[in-house]
């Protein structure tokens, strides 16, 4: 075997003796490990456990704040590729900088509470809830400054959205630059490892998030004491949930200011060349031709952008008018729209439902939906690798996997009994009405600017007043002499609906998020296969920006204003402007789940059947003709069916590349 000598040059011995032994391989890789923590854990795992919340405290509805998520997305979307490209010269500065983006979109997203968060009128006025009496004079000035908060709304919703845009700018290199880099400076033999370490990472920060998250949204907004009778489980609480921003704001400057100081290459990128360029030539003698002639690698050459662009024009061509690759691509891109709107809206849903805290709504969905998502990828890469499965057979899985997803996701029926609030979706009790309009406090009550629930006799008034309750006693937390009935005693709070379905719809949830998620590496392995090998780098960048703009982006957005449309209770300011939802028809959010769900996913199958037979009519037309060549004794290998309709790779050896450019994007 031929070998060749690499030497490094002076300006490598230079640059090695400037940064000294600090900058290692092992001391990238822990950095780079840390950059997939904190961008894991704060997309898909805090920006989703406090949307809900986030709404609450700025008075936001879910059309409004599930464009953070979507933001996101297209941010990457737009950014992945001009990263992958511009990057490349020195990518852990393009690593570096982009965390340092992803911290400063992060550290918007806790400005936004200290600058515009504001304690609303249930903490601002009386601690022992005296205003919210029917006898009291004070609720005449219970109104607030609708100038003042809608500003304050206006320019939180502003900091947001900036923050949202960073955060996506700033998570494009974590996968792209960072992955390249450490495929660089690690031997072959090796590499695999870091890259299961640093993925196996990325899969558990997700679930670190939502039980951080879970256990600061338990928290008081500001850490401190909250007001008197004002719990976790009231639906006016607001926990600490820009606290998780701060935390990756703080990491992503540690990771990403250290990521600047790093050289373009490392010594050890020489080593590494030497023995990539050892097993190239080693493929290449054994594979096309003697030992004593190597073949001679091309010699490298720079290129602009535009360049890169009408290299990759005919590529692109090729793989938009492949019919399989299309279908199969439409089908996936259901699930992506699956996948983010519930991943955005889930906690608030199970909320809703359950009547659970936003902390509670947290740990259900972290704990659910982070071990289902595993498992069905884990269990899908040992079905592909047990059953040694090619494109077609893993297309044939994806169709009939999309009809247990069909079948699982009937149980979005689950749901609890609607909250039964006086006057809204109930008949005004006729006693309570006589009491109010005795007491002569009608005028006096707080609007729906104010929602502080009580239950009486099964039914929820809006506050204290409307119920008409003369007295609270701040030591027992109780209000009394309500209705005009001396001898009643109530507790703050809304009715319970006494739903014991909680239990079954986590498990029906778990069963969902596996089975979605099973679709996984069967969707990657036929991807790959239905392209030819020298188009799976621009099929799966196609791939990863359809799923963003076509699903990723518009799936909050679609789920959250059908959810804005099941609410039966807006909180309104003084000038009559609908701010958070304050009580949702649970009816309308499970018929809205269930629409969703088996709509997207009804389309997804039937274009994961037609991919599937389309393939497969293709396989049978290239078998026919390459037997009547056969029969005709000419037997070439132009007409012959082809490495990627196989499921066979070809010689370049170019597929682990490919798998984890898929994903990085």
């Amino acid at each position: 075997m031929a070998s060749i000598a690499v030497t490094s040059s002076d300006d490598d011995v230079q640059e090695k003796k400037k940064h000294g032994r600090l900058f290692t391989p092992l001391f990238y890789f822990f950095l780079w490990c840390g950059c997939i923590f904190s961008q894991s854990m704060l997309v898909s795992g805090f920006l989703n456990v406090v949307l809900s919340t986030i709404q609450v405290e700025f008075q936001m509805s879910s059309a409004e704040a599930a464009m953070f998520p979507s933001n996101y997305d297209i941010s990457v979307a737009v950014t992945v590729l001009l990263v992958a490209h511009f990057g490349s010269s020195h990518k852990p500065r393009t690593l570096g900088i982009g965390m340092i983006l992803l911290a400063t979109g992060s550290l918007f997203f806790s400005l936004a509470h200290f600058i515009y968060g504001k304690d609303n009128i249930l903490e601002a006025k009386d601690s022992e809830k005296n205003m919210y009496l029917c006898d009291s004079d004070s609720n005449a000035d219970s109104k607030t400054d609708c100038i003042d908060e809608t500003m304050g709304n206006s320019g939180a919703y502003a900091l947001l959205t900036v923050g949202s845009i960073l955060i996506g700018l700033g998570a494009s290199p974590v996968y792209t630059a960072g992955t390249t880099f450490c495929d660089e400076i690690f031997p072959p033999q090796k590499v695999s490892m870091y890259f299961g370490i640093s993925y196996g990472i990325g899969a558990l920060s997700p679930a670190i998030g939502f039980i951080l998250g879970g256990v600061f949204l338990g928290f008081y907004k500001n850490l401190g004491n909250p007001p008197e009778g004002l719990t976790v489980d009231n639906v006016n609480w607001v926990g600490a949930w820009w606290l998780g921003f701060l935390i990756c704001a703080l990491m992503g400057y540690v990771f990403g200011f250290l990521l600047l100081f790093f050289p373009a290459q490392l010594p050890e990128c020489e080593d590494v060349k030497q023995k990539k360029l050892e097993l190239n030539i080693q493929i290449a003698n054994t594979e096309e031709g003697p030992a004593n002639e190597p073949a001679t690698p091309p010699e490298a050459k720079s290129q602009t952008f535009i360049d890169l662009l009408k290299d990759m024009l005919p590529l692109l061509k090729s793989v938009l008018l492949n019919p399989v690759f299309v279908v199969i691509v439409l089908g996936s891109i259901t699930d992506s729209l699956i996948i983010s709107a519930f991943a955005a809206w889930l906690p608030k849903m199970v909320e809703s439902q359950f009547g659970v805290s936003s902390s509670v709504a947290a740990y259900i969905t972290g704990g659910v939906t982070v071990p289902g998502a595993a498992g069905g990828i884990i269990v899908s890469g040992l079905i592909v690798k047990w059953k040694k499965l090619n494109g077609l057979q893993c297309a044939k899985w994806q169709a009939y996997i999309g009809i247990a997803c069909i079948i699982a996701q009937l149980g979005f029926l689950i749901h609890c009994p609607t909250v039964q609030i006086d006057g809204v979706n109930s008949a005004l009790n006729s006693t309570c009405s006589q009491a109010v309009e005795d007491a002569q406090c009608a005028a006096r009550c707080p609007g729906n600017d104010v929602y502080e629930p009580i239950c009486l006799d099964g039914v929820t008034y809006r506050s204290p007043c409307i119920a008409a309750c003369t007295e609270y006693n701040a030591n027992s937390k109780e209000f009394s002499n309500c209705c005009g009935r001396q001898d009643l005693v109530v507790e703050a709070g809304a009715c319970d609906t006494n739903c014991k379905w909680l239990i079954p719809y986590v498990i029906c949830l778990f069963l969902i998020m596996f089975l979605t998620f099973l679709n996984n590496i069967f969707f990657l392995t036929a991807n790959l296969r239905c392209v030819k090998d020298s188009e799976r780098v621009i099929a799966i960048s196609l791939q990863s920006v359809s799923f963003r703009v076509f699903g990723s982006f518009p799936g909050p957005i679609i789920l959250g204003a059908f959810i804005d449309k099941a609410c039966i209770l807006w909180n309104t300011n003084a000038c009559g402007e609908e701010g958070a939802c304050q009580e949702y028809d649970n009816t309308k959010i499970m018929v809205v789940a269930v629409s969703i769900a088996m709509i997207a996913k009804i389309i997804g199958t039937i274009l994961y059947f037609i991919g599937w037979r389309l393939w497969a009519k293709r396989e049978d037309s290239a078998s026919i003709a390459y037997s009547d060549e056969v029969k005709g004794g000419i037997v070439t290998n132009t007409v012959t069916v082809e490495p990627e309709e196989t499921g066979e790779p070809e010689k370049n050896g170019d597929l682990d590349k490919v798998d984890l450019t898929d994903v990085a994007l």
